[in-house]
């Protein structure tokens, strides 16, 4: 910030049209609505760790105004910085943007957001964004977010259950029309455990077929017309997710029977080893037969054939991570 330039120290309400530099008070934890919106002459805003959110159309116009750190900030209300000159943000704890948050941004870039749960609609319909690395945090996306966002190549989608299905008020909804008009729009990455957990299968096969359903979406995505990505990308979401699962379900069945002979060959190997003789060398005459308490039994032996300890320390190398 150049020093010969007048700055505007903002401690709310809203600010005067024609100011070019701005600091932020210690004490604005909310910028107000429309605080500095149509000021096409902002170059420069200082912000502070204490910010939490920024009110409605409150850079809105502000056409110069080309960067902005607002990594405290968690919340953006609608219009916040709709038709400004923005090129690159940075907001490492925002976790809701609501509707046209950056629309008509056109020169919008770049932007990071490790912490995003919510993403109102038309949110960033027509910015200049080539990529959007969402996080696990994800929850939903609404209609129209990234509409006409015509450098948009990549993103990155988590593989979530309980995003995926939850109910209809609060799943994540990848509307027809979210990636329209996106028509450089050709990869999607899975981010999360999913390739850990994929490694992990027990049979070779499984994690094939899996890798193949993982990279299918970008093979057939770049061939489908933009109006009908998002549905492309919604059904194949649903297709690995659902394989995913299976194979998870064989995987445990397999370790259950795994534990299961693995038990039983260590209580053998002890069986072998006692040989059934007493200490003086003859063999134990057959006994009654008396009622057993299996259960009980079965963790004695598990503890005089060392099974308790072999098991502990084996089942965690074939558990999916």
């Amino acid at each position: 910030m150049a020093d010969h330039q007048e700055v505007y120290v903002y401690r709310g309400g809203r600010a005067p049209n024609n100011i070019t530099h701005a600091i932020i008070d210690k004490s604005v934890k909310v910028i107000d609505e429309e605080a500095f919106e149509n000021n096409k002459n902002l170059l420069s805003v200082e912000t502070h760790d204490g910010i939490d959110s920024i009110s409605r159309a409150a850079f809105g116009g502000c056409v110069s105004l080309a960067h902005l750190d607002i990594r405290s900030v968690r919340i953006l209300h609608s219009y916040a910085f709709a038709d400004s000159g923005l090129t690159e943000v940075d907001c490492d704890n925002l976790e809701i943007i609501e509707d046209r948050v950056f629309s008509c941004c056109r020169s919008l870039r770049r932007i990071t957001f490790p912490k995003v749960r919510r993403i109102g609609a038309c949110a960033f319909e027509e910015a200049a964004l080539t990529e959007v690395l969402f996080s696990e945090t994800l929850e939903r996306v609404s209609i129209n977010a990234f509409y006409a966002n015509g450098p948009l190549k990549r993103i990155c989608l988590p593989l979530d259950a309980e995003i995926l299905f939850r109910d209809k008020s609060a799943c994540l909804r990848y509307d027809p029309h979210i990636f329209g008009d996106c028509d450089n729009f050709s990869t999607v990455e899975l981010i999360g455990g999913i390739h850990e957990t994929v490694s992990s299968l027990h049979m070779e096969s499984w994690g094939n077929d899996m890798r193949k359903d993982i990279t299918r979406i970008n093979r057939t995505l770049p061939s489908i017309p933009s109006n009908q990505k998002t549905n492309v990308i919604r059904w194949w979401l649903q297709s690995v997710h659902s394989r995913i699962e299976h194979y998870k379900t064989e995987h445990i069945k397999v370790i259950k029977e795994a534990t299961v002979l693995l038990e039983l060959a260590l209580w053998k190997a002890r069986l072998d080893d006692d040989g059934g003789e007493r200490e003086d060398g003859l063999f134990e005459a057959p006994t009654k037969k008396v009622k057993i308490d299996v259960e009980r039994t079965r963790n004695e032996r598990r503890v005089t054939s060392g099974a308790n300890i072999v098991i502990k320390n084996v089942l965690p190398f074939l558990k999916l991570k």
